[in-house]
């Protein structure tokens, strides 16, 4: 009986203990709790109710119910900034995540004495903001003093000068070119770090094996950095669906809506035809469509389980 007493007493002051503790950790939340629920929750809860009523930022609103969302499933140019941004994940993951981790591999691998000076030049563009890089861009490929069509007409191919950022036809890829070397650099930084860490016990094994880079590559980095691959992809086509500042510093997403993303015709449609309720519908479209690939993201690229003895006997 007597010993009960003090078990009992010292379950107690474990328990007092560990709400002692919740408490503390709960109240070093609260800043963050409530900034994100100021500049996240409401501005998220308010757009999500603005995308049922027509308003132009000043009259009274007026409630349409879903005539916002109906349109918007008949908006041509919606779907076409879909497409794009669409367009720009698959670019992302094919040249920033698939060569990024390519390259990386060689840092660490092949040349490691020069990978700092090439991390250093590689992650440049990533410090630099976008809007420079955006301007930067758009003199690199003025049709008339850009340094694009000047190199042309140095080595003698002017015929193949172009106004890039004018052309329907040109104006895409021309993004697109830019947004991969802009991005690289941090692909590659995230990588040779992931790379370090594999235990170099298991590459002396595959040399030992007669395993070159190719085998190496493929069959013992790549999957052993799966969990990297998974969250890099992740990130990639999550930064691709919601690009905003490059697009519209580069080409207002003209020519003609050509390289248009859901970001710059959502601002557009908000800030330059004054139709807040349906920009509001295009950020909650937005918001759905980049959960939806999201979650598809995570699913796909989710690491295989290893098989147990019984699966492999099987």
């Amino acid at each position: 009986m007597t010993s009960a007493l003090p078990e009992r007493a010292r379950r107690g002051g474990l328990h007092r203990a560990k709400r002692r503790e919740s408490l503390i950790a709960l109240l070093f939340l609260v800043p963050a709790l409530a900034f994100l629920a100021i500049f996240v929750a409401y501005p998220l809860a308010n757009a999500g109710m603005l995308s049922f009523f027509k308003w132009d930022g000043f009259s009274p609103r007026e409630w349409v119910g879903i005539d916002n969302f109906v349109r918007l499933a008949a908006d041509g140019v919606f779907w076409s900034s879909l497409r794009n941004n669409v367009l720009i994940a698959v670019a992302a993951i094919v040249f920033q995540v698939g060569l990024g981790m390519v390259i990386a591999y060689w840092l660490v691998r092949v040349i490691p004495r020069f990978k700092r000076a090439a991390m250093f030049l590689y992650v440049i563009p990533v410090v630099i903001s976008e809007i420079c890089i955006g301007l930067l861009w758009q003199f690199v490929y003025n049709p008339y003093f850009g340094l694009l069509n000047g190199f042309l007409r140095l080595i003698g191919l002017g015929d193949l000068a172009k106004g890039w950022l004018g052309d329907k036809t040109l104006a895409m890829p021309a993004v697109l070119v830019v947004m991969n070397l802009t991005y690289l650099g941090l692909y590659i930084l995230l990588f040779v770090a992931a790379f370090q860490d594999v235990d170099e016990s298991v590459y002396e094994a595959a040399s030992l094996d007669g395993a070159g880079h190719f085998r190496t590559f493929f069959g013992i980095s790549a999957p052993m950095i799966a969990s990297n691959v998974q969250a890099t992809v992740l990130l990639a086509v999550v930064t691709s669906f919601k690009t905003f500042s490059l697009v519209f510093v580069m080409t207002r997403g003209g020519p003609s809506n050509a390289t248009d993303v859901i970001s710059t015709y959502l601002f557009k449609t908000g800030f330059g035809n004054f139709e807040a309720g349906y920009a509001s519908a295009i950020g909650i479209a937005q918001l759905l469509i980049t959960v939806i690939v999201g979650v598809f993201v995570l699913t796909a690229t989710r690491p295989r389980r290893p098989k147990t003895i019984k699966e492999v006997a099987r």
